[in-house]
């Protein structure tokens, strides 16, 4: 395929409006679970817009199971509360991890209950200041040191509120029917969002359901039916006993020995012929002096696969692996999950709904493909699931590019004329059969 064959959006001036959008997210990033300014400022202007509103706190039953510490949450609505207030309305709403908003409008008309949904975080990354970094010679480089948008979240953001104005500006013109529920999810990175806001009751309410991502295929096309793998993320504590290790290392139980067994273990596990499997492991910390036997060793490791049956057994594999590892050390281990990514087919009904309306928005057939399996996860799986279960449809699409440096890498940037095709295409799918 012709890596150009996707066009520059003819429309400069809503690519700029996108853009304003974007740019002021990413100068402003926040990771996970503390996007509190961002939902804020979504959440005013969409109010402003005549959404009905729901943020923070009342979307929450309970704590979500994988927040950061409470003076990492509370130095992260204080540094919020610096530029917005600390009485800014939607701001007092997402105290203490408690982070974003859900958007509804009714057309008055009947019709489908549409939904989509917009992730929010950024990553834990310093960005790049090479001078070819886009963001930075634009003037639009993050301003929070060592965290970063490298996954487009900053854009889809943008795109979740270009499409909030394409809705309210067509609400009374006839130019979608039923309702409309925005989801605006934070923690996606880390598993989290997705779980809880597959719970709300406006999610429970949707027969249709459009996400999707910018970047990850590195050239301009539009993907209808991506797909993603199942994961599922695990803490591992072990535990052993200290010696002096010149004096007296037989007396010990080495957890760091038995952590770097586990860990070659890991990755020595046989993959599967039901599907295409990944196995990381991200970090590995032993609190001790090097004259030490070392007494305890944590580690934190990733699973993947094309299903969910292919990542359970591998999970159940890690955990045996781990298990011995500890044994032959004599120490003791505890695997803990603390994230996971569901695998969701797309709804092949829904896809060709899609498809049909791309000739109307000037989409050359050329750009578009109509599947690809991310060799990666996503969480908006979750909400897909639930949607699918009770009878309705959901598809996640992908408007690709090339990504500079990649996802999650300093020098990550996107063409931000996509933001425009993607509202198009989001406002496309609204149309009745």
């Amino acid at each position: 395929m012709n890596a150009a064959a996707l066009p520059i959006h003819p429309d400069a001036e809503r690519v700029s409006r996108l853009a304003t959008w974007r740019r002021e997210f990413h100068r402003r990033p926040e990771l996970s679970w503390l996007e509190y300014r961002t939902t804020a400022r979504v959440a005013e202007y969409l109010e402003r817009l005549g959404f009905e509103i729901r943020a923070g706190r009342e979307l929450y039953s309970e704590p979500p199971h994988n927040w950061p510490e409470p003076e990492i949450r509370e130095h992260a609505w204080r540094a919020a509360a610096a530029e917005l207030g600390d009485d800014h309305r939607w701001l007092k709403r997402c105290s203490d991890g408690h982070s974003g908003l859900v958007a509804s409008l009714d057309s008055g008309r009947p019709g489908p209950c549409h939904g989509f949904r917009f992730d929010l975080d950024a990553l834990p990354i310093q960005e790049s200041g090479d001078s070819d970094h886009l963001p930075g010679g634009m003037g639009f480089a993050s301003e929070h040191d060592g965290v970063m948008h490298a996954c487009g979240h900053d854009g889809h953001t943008a795109v979740g509120i270009g499409l909030a104005e394409w809705l309210a500006g067509n609400c009374i013109t006839g130019q979608w029917h039923g309702k409309v529920h925005l989801f605006f999810q934070p923690a996606e990175e880390v598993a989290g969002g997705g779980r809880w806001f597959a719970e709300l009751p406006e999610l429970a309410e949707v027969q249709r359901l459009l996400s999707f991502h910018l970047g990850i295929t590195g050239r301009r096309e539009i993907v209808l039916d991506a797909t993603w793998l199942a994961a599922r993320i695990a803490d591992v504590e072990i535990a052993g006993r200290s010696s002096h290790a010149g004096n007296a290392p037989e007396q010990g139980r080495n957890a760091l020995l038995a952590a770097c067994t586990a860990i070659q273990g890991l990755y020595a596990l046989p993959r599967h012929s039901g599907g295409s499997s990944r196995v990381g492991v991200g970090r590995l910390a032993s609190d001790n002096a090097q004259n030490v036997v070392s007494d305890q060793a944590r580690f934190r490791f990733e699973v993947r696969g094309s299903s969910d049956a292919v990542c359970n057994e591998l999970m159940e594999r890690a955990r045996s692996c781990i298990d011995g590892a500890a044994a032959m050390q004599g120490c003791s281990a505890v695997t803990r999950e603390v994230s996971r990514f569901e695998a969701c087919d797309n709804h092949p009904e829904l896809i060709r709904h899609l498809e049909d309306g791309l000739d109307r928005i000037g989409v050359p057939a050329a750009a578009v493909r109509t599947s690809c399996r991310v060799p990666a996860s996503e969480d908006a799986t979750s909400l897909s699931r639930i949607v699918q279960q009770n009878g309705g449809q959901a598809t996640h699409l992908l408007f690709g590019c090339d990504t500079r440096g990649g996802h999650h890498n300093p020098a990550f940037d996107f063409d931000e004329d996509l933001m425009a095709w993607a509202v198009d295409i989001l406002a496309a799918s609204m149309s009745t059969d």
